[in-house]
């Protein structure tokens, strides 16, 4: 296991984004339990459920979570899918997913490395587009993503889904 972020505020460290494996599961529980202030269901998983979910993911071809770590310590996590679309052709796009810098971390200039991380990926496979969602009451989130160069494009919808008997 990677020390977290949580152990730890970084002075100026060398950063590096490596894709996770199963025995970060642990670590990887940490870090989603940062992403709000208040409990989320993200915050609730143990590292079993996380080995789950990322066992779940490896069915889909291009579906990765990635580690982001400063001088051996854990600061940061981010899942990227890539897929393509019938709406522009096929073309590739990718959608980052459970971002999070952990709460120690924060204001470091960790998240813009790990978003250009992400958009490297996202450019080596062929994406016209990356793209994220963030909750509407993480106003700081938000100045960050725009602050790097994302833009509004439309809206996000959502609507539960009733579980089938």
């Amino acid at each position: 296991m990677t020390a977290t972020a949580s152990d730890h505020v970084l002075p100026r460290a060398t950063v590096t984004v490596r894709q996770a494996t199963p025995d970060d599961a642990e670590t990887l529980a940490a870090l989603l339990a940062e992403m709000d202030d208040e409990p989320t269901r993200a915050a609730r998983l143990d590292a079993a459920g996380v080995r789950q979910i990322m066992a779940r993911m490896a069915a889909y071809p291009y579906f990765r979570v990635f580690l982001v770590v400063a001088d051996e310590v854990a600061v940061g996590t981010f899942s990227l899918l890539v897929f393509c679309s019938l709406s522009h052709e096929g073309t590739l796009q990718a959608v980052m997913d459970a971002v999070v810098i952990g709460r120690a971390c924060r204001g470091q200039g960790i998240g813009s490395a790990m978003l250009d991380h992400a958009v490297r990926i996202a450019g080596e496979a062929g994406c016209y587009k990356i793209a994220l969602s963030s909750n509407l009451k993480r106003m700081d989130a938000h100045r960050f993503y725009e602050n790097f160069g994302f833009t509004q494009h439309g809206i996000s919808l959502a609507v539960p889904v009733p579980k089938s008997a």
